[in-house]
């Protein structure tokens, strides 16, 4: 069954990968939020106007606030230790839907390169890369709709030795 996404593969591959609660992050986003409480309690220890110490100070709040609640996560490899960073989203600019997916199959990598990228467009590569692992994630995704977007192929994994072959190729895809 092809994933909906990478994450989604990374989700039903608990033995391979593992979600990761950056706790640094985590706990500087604690301190900045005690420092808004702070500010919005006591704004005079800033020399500038109350009521904007405590807008920025309010802002700053929900933002940190919702950082700790939502974000301070990353996939990692189990196998590497390595984290799985997004590289790169190419949207093709062609209606040849058909091509650009032959040229994925047959890992045609320097084609896929050179192919002309357009913002806003159906079909995308999504590459995901763990460098420690030497590993490449791909996987193609379309718009069907405005509300369904999903995965059209498995995902491709290319590791060492044709991970060093296609590094430069790869790395030469940038999003669009």
């Amino acid at each position: 069954m092809v994933p909906d996404n990478l994450y989604l593969y990374y989700r039903n591959n608990p033995d391979l990968f593992e979600d990761r609660v950056d706790s640094k992050k985590r706990i500087a986003n604690y301190v900045l939020i005690a420092a808004c409480i702070l500010l919005l309690i006591f704004p005079s220890i800033i020399p500038i106007g109350n009521l904007l110490v405590r807008i920025v100070a309010g802002g700053a709040l929900l933002y940190f606030g919702f950082s700790v609640i939502y974000g301070g996560s990353s996939w990692y490899s189990k196998l590497s230790g390595g984290k799985i960073n997004e590289l790169a989203i190419k949207k093709f600019a062609t209606d040849d839907d058909e091509k650009v997916m032959q040229m994925f199959e047959n890992d045609d990598w320097a084609g896929i390169a050179d192919e002309p990228d357009e913002n806003n467009r159906p079909l995308q590569l999504y590459i995901h890369e763990d460098e420690t692992g030497k590993q490449f994630y791909l996987q193609m995704m379309r718009y069907f709709s405005s509300s369904d977007f999903r995965g059209i192929t498995d995902v491709k994994t290319i590791s060492d030795p044709q991970y060093s072959a296609v590094y430069q190729i790869i790395k030469s895809i940038k999003s669009t």
